[in-house]
């Protein structure tokens, strides 16, 4: 007949198990590549919801597309913009330029060195979205 005597899974063997997959589980975690600091850095900041900080120039010329004195309604209008495919869409704040009217968060496409490139620009802007027509180009100049 059959030895019963032999020890059946139970509460051990389940522990036993779970010890040994725990232990495999680190070292394989440890020798994996990229499982250092950097990599769990990177992860997190694909994660986050937060869009990276922008480092405008203190002087270009850009395409005014609206101006709002609510922050969140000028972000929405922003995304919207974004959506549609409106290139280089940001929202800035005119008191951090004397060249603009103070007071208004303003929805733009574009940063350039020439008046002349904004006014081209603004020309695409129109021809693909006539919505866009009422833009405008203005200075943007942390100093006026």
């Amino acid at each position: 007949m059959y030895d019963t005597r032999w020890p059946r899974p139970g509460p051990v063997m389940a522990a036993v198990a779970a010890v040994v997959g725990l232990i495999a589980g680190v070292i394989l975690g440890f020798s994996a590549p990229g499982s250092g600091s950097a990599a769990q850095a990177g992860a997190a900041s694909k994660t986050s919801t937060r869009p990276p900080a922008r480092t405008l120039p203190d002087d270009f010329y850009t395409v005014i597309l609206h101006s709002e004195r609510d922050r969140a309604v000028a972000r929405d209008r922003a995304a919207r913009l974004t959506e549609e495919g409106v290139p280089a869409v940001a929202v800035l704040d005119s008191d951090d330029y004397p060249t603009l009217e103070p007071g208004y968060y303003v929805v733009y496409s574009g940063q350039f060195t020439s008046e002349q490139r904004a006014q081209a620009h603004l020309g695409e802007l129109a021809l693909r979205w006539p919505d866009l027509a009422g833009g405008y180009v203005k200075r943007a100049a942390a100093r006026a």
